[in-house]
């Protein structure tokens, strides 16, 4: 989330102390005398509904938004589709082992493709940082200052589904869904059990031979079970993610699925005489639905686990990461001013969760390092600023869903903490401005903005296994590198007053370009700064 408050931080409007020069739109050269104390409130707002990403521009809900949502960004929709295959078939007919005849063939099924339907997700986010900085002059050169930020994030949703072929797993919303599908199981798990016992005791003509009917249709049970307890509950192992959507009863995956459970039963108990299985698989008869799709997300056990429902307006305040700085200025001509700063961000912001979706960074929690150099060149009614700044990021720890950055709904268990490396990153910024009057001037901004990649990587080698046992595969951590390095390009207006007592400023910027993950963005920017001398 850094690029948020970059976007924000790198261009500012504000007036100079000095009577005769005009004001800028970047870090300013100038500090307040010896004994000055320079108070700066800044507030900006900065809103967006699309992103700049390495394969174009892209609207923030676009994981819910197409004529077909399905398991593109949906891991847990992949899953399903594989598992439903595996009880159906896929594209061509399924002889079962037996080799029964073709009375017995399973129906030719098309290839079941998971959807949620027809979806319209519509995003519009909102950070608003109110920045106080008190800067205290040293010497007539040297000053030194305290940035308080206060932020506000903000999330406005709204999600429209339509024409699913899938409903929300009965054990989410069917009162008696637990009970029904732990007496089918329960009865499925013992008819096999017993069935192989009669193997392994030389029923059905097996004996030594490697493969004989019943042993062979014993083996695509197990499959067809295992396949069917995944759709229900998940991979299984304790803390996995469950299974939030199956296939509606009555769909073609539905029946399909009743078919197989079908003939199942009835070949256990007339062609290998095992009885007691005769429960049906309970299937969904709702098509999922807004509201229902926000039960699936707020679940813990077989939904994703996020902790609030985002298809709403919804915000939060927090402290963001206090910076302390120094500056110096190394030249102050009439026609040229220079400057350097450093900067100590440190680790105050208040950590964001990895149970919100749509989630938006209050501050990154860790602490950063950074240089700038500010220069100045006045020419007549021109002034020209160019600052450039440099800052390293110092590793920490993040809590995070291990998924790739596309992956829309990543279920809770993919929950891990991970050592973080945050990329460095430079910027470099540049403000025309032009004085129309002694107290008023206008002009135009440009920035680029660019950080390196991430890093990511587990603690320990047990972090790394706990989690692969809970999602039922290894999954790298590095898959959370992709798409951090990132880079954009803002273009603005601004304009500056000052006055006797008073300084203030107003911008409007728009990123224009960008790369990685990088909010398609309008900042609006308000300065109001004021000095008293203390000694």
């Amino acid at each position: 989330m850094r690029t948020f408050r970059f976007v924000l931080a790198l261009v500012s409007p504000a007036v100079t102390g000095g009577a005769t020069v005009a004001a800028q739109a970047v870090e300013r050269t100038d500090v307040p005398g010896r004994g000055i104390l320079r108070v700066t409130f800044d507030p900006r707002i900065m809103t967006w509904n699309d992103e700049f990403t390495d394969a174009g521009r892209r609207r923030l809900g676009f994981a819910l938004t197409g004529d077909t949502v399905g398991s593109r960004y949906i891991p847990a929709l992949a899953q399903l589709e594989q598992n439903v295959r595996t009880v159906t078939g896929d594209l061509v007919p399924v002889i079962r082992p037996q080799r029964l005849g073709d009375a017995d063939r399973q129906p030719l099924l098309p290839r079941f493709v998971a959807s949620l339907g027809a979806g319209l997700l519509s995003v519009r986010q909102e950070r608003r940082t109110y920045p106080i900085t008190a800067e205290l002059g040293v010497t007539s050169r040297l000053s030194v200052s305290l940035t308080v930020p206060i932020v506000r994030v903000a999330t406005r949703s709204a999600v429209q589904l339509s024409g699913a072929n899938l409903g929300l797993n009965p054990r989410l919303n069917v009162a008696g869904a637990a009970g029904a599908y732990a007496a089918f199981f329960n009865q499925f798990d013992s008819t096999l059990q017993r069935f192989d016992q009669n193997i392994a005791a030389g029923q059905y003509g097996c004996g030594t031979n490697p493969s004989c009917a019943a042993r062979d249709s014993s083996a695509y049970w197990h499959g067809i079970y295992n396949a069917l307890h995944q759709i229900t509950y998940g991979v299984g192992q304790p803390g996995s993610p469950g299974s939030p959507f199956m296939p509606l009863d009555g769909s073609g995956a539905g029946q399909g699925i009743d078919t197989t459970v079908a003939r199942i039963r009835r070949d256990m108990a007339s062609t290998f005489l095992v009885s007691g299985f005769d429960t049906t698989f309970l299937l969904p008869t709702d098509t999922v639905s807004g509201a229902l799709l926000q039960t699936a997300l707020l679940d813990s056990a077989t939904g994703f686990g996020y902790n609030f429902i985002p298809f709403h307006s919804n915000f939060r305040y927090g402290l963001g990461d206090v910076e302390v700085a120094a500056k110096y200025r190394l030249l102050a001509g009439a026609h040229y001013a220079a400057a350097v700063k450093a900067l100590v961000r440190l680790p105050t912001g208040a950590r964001d969760s990895a149970d919100e979706l749509l989630v938006q960074s209050i501050g990154d929690h860790q602490t950063d390092l950074e240089g700038q150099l500010t220069q100045e060149l006045i020419a007549g009614p021109l002034w020209l600023n160019l600052a450039v700044r440099a800052g390293v990021q110092r590793p920490g720890t993040r809590v995070r869903r291990v998924a790739p950055p596309d992956a829309f709904l990543v279920p809770a268990a993919a929950t891990a903490t991970l050592r973080w490396d945050p990329g460095d990153y430079v910027g470099v910024d540049v403000a025309p401005l032009v004085r129309l009057a002694p107290e008023f001037a206008a002009g135009f901004t440009a920035g680029y903005w660019t950080k390196q990649q991430d890093r990511y990587a587990f603690q320990s080698p047990q972090d790394s296994m706990a989690l692969a046992t809970r999602l039922g595969a290894p999954t790298a951590a590095g898959v959370l590198d992709q798409g951090t390095a990132e880079h954009r390009l803002r273009l603005g207006f601004a304009m500056t007053y000052h006055g006797a007592t008073v300084e203030g400023g107003f911008s409007i910027e728009q990123t224009v370009s960008g790369g990685g993950f990088v909010p398609g963005a309008t900042v609006y920017r308000l300065v109001m700064r004021t000095s008293r001398r203390l000694f």
